[in-house]
């Protein structure tokens, strides 16, 4: 019975599913440390250290540099294409272009070789990975996600002012119009001002929508990595990590595009108006 059991664990690897809520390492003060926030601080380190070459660029560009370049032509041409105007591109690529950056080296970091072996235990007694990744706990794509909606309301109130931008949604000055011009027209500016009323829903829904997309996503292929550990440890564990790397590619183009599409709308109607 113990030679089957040793020959049985030969073909898994013991590893507990992860759970939804990122295992937390400690607190410091009223903060909680958790092996999300571990990853989220390498990120950002390694963003300032990336802010910091570019800085230095230079007329002829070193590899690094050439890289960022051709990398920043990408996601310009890509943006590009969602909206369709090359102007409109130059305006949203900055903020989408940091962004989508953001999500590739968050998606795919922890499955980098030499970032997924470290384990270290967590205040409750388990043996888990440091660096788990940033956008499988929900906080982080709920942060990303009220972050894009907040400043596309934000970018609405620059464009168009803050009663242009508000009007979309509270239509009383519709209102007034139309049943100034007749009865008839007031009727139909009454139906659009609840129109104006669910548009303000549509706005909170995208935050959920975005958020849960990312986490759903790449949370489900955490699990069923841990999964694949557990059944069989040679060979599928690691094509099921190769597919990880295309979802994590995938994820942050959706998302990128989405906010995209968002951006492009709220630049679209201050121009439409």
């Amino acid at each position: 019975m113990h030679e089957s059991q040793e020959n049985s664990s030969f073909f898994h690897v013991r590893e507990e599913v992860p759970s939804i809520a990122s295992p937390v390492l400690g607190n410091i003060g009223p903060l909680t440390i958790a092996t999300s926030t571990v990853t989220t601080l390498l990120i950002t380190f390694l963003f300032v250290y990336v802010a910091i070459k570019a800085s230095r660029s230079k007329l002829i560009p070193s590899r690094l540099q050439a890289a960022f370049e051709l990398f920043y032509e990408y996601v310009a041409e890509f943006i590009e294409s969602i909206v369709g105007d090359k102007e409109k591109a130059a305006t949203i690529v900055p903020y989408v272009g940091a962004l989508m950056t953001y999500l590739l080296v968050a998606n795919l970091l922890p499955m980098m070789p030499g970032i997924s072996g470290f384990y270290i235990t967590a205040a409750n007694g388990l043996h888990v990975p440091l660096f788990r990744g940033a956008t499988t706990d929900f906080n982080t794509t709920f942060g990303l996600a009220l972050a894009v909606i907040v400043i596309m309301q934000i970018v609405g109130i620059r464009e168009q002012g803050f009663f242009g931008y508000t009007s979309h949604f509270i239509q009383i000055k519709q209102v007034w119009k139309g049943f100034k011009t007749s009865l008839s027209e007031g009727a139909v500016s009454i139906i659009g001002f609840f129109v104006g009323l669910i548009e303000i829903i549509s706005e909170l829904a995208k935050i959920l929508s975005l958020s849960l997309r990312l986490f759903g996503n790449m949370f489900a292929h955490e699990v069923l990595t841990v999964i694949l550990l557990g059944t069989f440890s040679i060979a599928v564990p690691a094509i099921w990590m190769g597919m990880g790397v295309l979802v994590g590619v995938v994820q942050s183009i959706v998302f990128v595009a989405l906010v995209t599409v968002y951006y492009s709308l709220v630049l679209k109607k201050e121009e439409e108006h």
